[in-house]
């Protein structure tokens, strides 16, 4: 625009060669650079000009023999078929579709804008025109690798595995030339998540010396080092995504994985291939956000769930995208694979949730609920269940519990309440002439509501805490059989019976519990110390653990975690605290 605008402006000139340059448009890079220079030979930056116009010389001849061109009669085709490009590349696709329309009627075997226009096709929702747009293409080169790509990804996205597969194979085989050909097949690799095909892609491009111009576009690299991510070798994939060229597709695509990376084991994404937009259309995603926004506004989930459900009958290509997505979408195409499976847990959908549980994809939190989802569903077992937590395969349990903070007893009276804060306050001392004075202090309260099952469970602490464990026993026993739906008695019975070593009647205690859906978070804390005890006490570490990782999924804030996890894990999690606190506390 500068250009336009001032003529005169040689900054201006060369500023626009550069950028078409940058941008990876050598014939208007070429066209702009020589106008520079015959307008401003004297500019500072006009040698560097010059050797730029001879490189791009040697590489203008090659594309447009790529296309069928000639310098001397097709220029201004070509000139007009790279601002085609760019159009395409910046999402102007109504400039794009008209441009590449208009090469087409100069030049109908122009397969490169046939290419084009599938991929305007596609983007606008109309896959089955896409498909013709390349079918036309492999009329006239039946081995071109921009269509056989093409084709691969949307027969994969329509659904269609069996066409897909033809046409792969097809891609792997053809030796044509063309821009950019290893990452057109590493491309369509990726939509199957082949990553050992990808993987010996780039092995035959560094044998073959092509390599450098392997990947203009950035994306080669990227594509190679996720598939290094998901087969364990995270080292050469940092290296690699590092390489990825700047201001290019792959080069955004690598940094959102490295920066994914540095986040805890547990709440990573990546390694993923493609974005979002890659696996859907915009005229997907637009009828997706209607719907949600449609059951929005009736405020009905279950709109929401026979809606989706209806979608999906009418789209069985978004449906087969789920279990793809959750396997190797970006965060926001794991997302919508997560919510919408969990939203419809047709049988289908919770087998894919159940796929996704017991992998190594995704964060810990995602899998850990959709194997919740699971066993509701009666899909896997509600206990003994090794998932992928942290970094390692670990045995949980999944019972989903719902926690509240609503009153546990009926509301006391004011003088009473201050009198049962009063002995609480004392008991915590733990001091045994405060406990003394808080007995002291409950009987007060109980003389005003004898009743409250709260002061009587406090008073059977008191006891326990001063040795009176047979009064203790018997008040507990009182509590519970006279208020059955007051855990707290309950489980301080069951731990007493645990210090007694007597396993047996302790699990029959606690077991009607493991069944019960809702707690309130002193009591769901309780219950799990309990739990930890009792298997503690049979000698079963990983079910102790088990219970703590649930108790920590539900209820991470609790303090009590703390004391669990040092008393499991021992050194290893000190090591580790000292590790991230910089205590230094263990020699290495």
């Amino acid at each position: 625009m500068l250009v336009k605008a001032d003529p005169k402006n040689a900054d201006a000139a060369y500023s626009l060669a550069g950028g078409h340059y940058a941008n990876l448009h050598p014939i208007l890079a070429l066209q702009a650079f020589q106008n520079a220079v015959n307008r401003f030979p004297n500019h500072e930056k006009a040698d560097d000009a010059r050797n730029l116009i001879l490189e791009l010389d040697e590489k203008v001849d090659e594309l447009l023999a790529e296309i069928n061109l000639t310098r001397s009669s097709d220029w201004e085709v070509a000139v007009l078929h790279e601002r085609a490009q760019g159009y395409l590349n910046q999402g102007e696709f109504e400039k794009a579709k008209k441009a590449n329309e208009e090469l087409i009627r100069l030049q109908p075997d122009l397969v490169s804008s046939y290419n084009n226009l599938s991929l305007i096709s596609f983007t606008e929702g109309d896959l089955t025109e896409a498909i013709g747009y390349c079918q036309k293409v492999l009329e006239i080169q039946p081995d071109n690798i921009h269509a056989l790509s093409n084709l691969t990804r949307y027969y994969f996205l329509n659904g269609d595995i069996e066409q897909a597969l033809i046409n792969c194979e097809k891609l792997k085989n053809s030796q044509a030339d063309g821009w950019d050909v290893w990452t057109k097949k590493a491309e369509a690799l990726s939509y199957f998540g082949d990553d050992e095909g990808i993987l010996q892609l780039f092995e035959q491009a560094s044998a073959s010396d092509e390599l450098e111009y392997a990947s203009l576009s950035g994306l080669f690299y990227h594509l190679v080092a996720v598939a290094m991510a998901r087969n364990g070798r995270l080292e050469e994939a940092r290296k690699l995504w590092l390489q990825a060229s700047e201001d290019t597709q792959g080069s955004e695509l690598a940094q959102a994985n490295l920066k994914d990376l540095k986040k805890p084991i547990g709440q990573r994404h990546a390694p993923w291939a493609l974005p979002f937009g890659c696996w859907v259309t915009k005229n997907t995603m637009e009828q997706l956000s209607d719907l949600v926004n449609s059951s929005s506004k009736k405020k009905s989930e279950q709109h929401l769930v026979t809606s989706s459900k209806d979608y999906f009958d009418k789209n069985p290509h978004i449906r087969h995208l789920i279990p793809i997505l959750l396997d190797r979408g970006d965060p926001q195409g794991r997302e919508f694979a997560f919510r919408f499976a969990s939203l419809v847990k047709t049988e289908e959908m919770l087998a894919a949730l159940r796929d996704f549980a017991i992998s190594q994809r995704g964060p810990d939190a995602m899998r850990n609920q959709a194997a919740m989802t699971v066993a509701e569903a009666g899909l896997l077992p509600q206990s003994g269940v090794k998932l992928w937590l942290r970094g390692e395969w670990q045995e949980i349990n999944l019972i989903s519990y719902e926690l509240h903070e609503e009153p546990t007893v009926a509301s006391h009276s004011r003088k009473v309440k201050i009198l049962g804060a009063k002995a609480v306050s004392l008991i915590r001392t733990g001091e045994v002439e405060k406990v003394a004075e808080a007995e002291k202090i409950l009987q007060k309260a109980l003389e005003i509501e004898p009743d409250a099952p709260d002061l009587l469970n406090n008073l059977a602490g008191v006891y326990q805490f001063q040795g009176r464990t047979e009064e203790a026993h018997n008040l507990l026993l009182e509590i519970s059989s006279k208020y059955p739906d007051y855990l707290f008695p309950i489980m301080s019975l069951a731990r007493l019976k645990i210090s007694d070593g007597e396993i047996a009647e302790a699990e029959a205690l606690l077991k009607p519990l493991v069944s019960r859906k809702r707690f309130h978070f002193d009591e769901f804390g309780n219950f799990c110390n309990a739990q930890i005890e009792l298997f503690m006490a049979k000698k079963e570490k990983d079910s102790a653990r088990s219970w703590l990782q649930m108790w920590e999924n539900i209820d991470p804030e609790n303090p009590e975690l703390l004391r669990w996890k040092i008393k499991l894990e021992g050194n290893n999690l000190l090591n580790r605290l000292s590790r991230m606190s910089g205590w230094g506390l263990f020699d290495d």
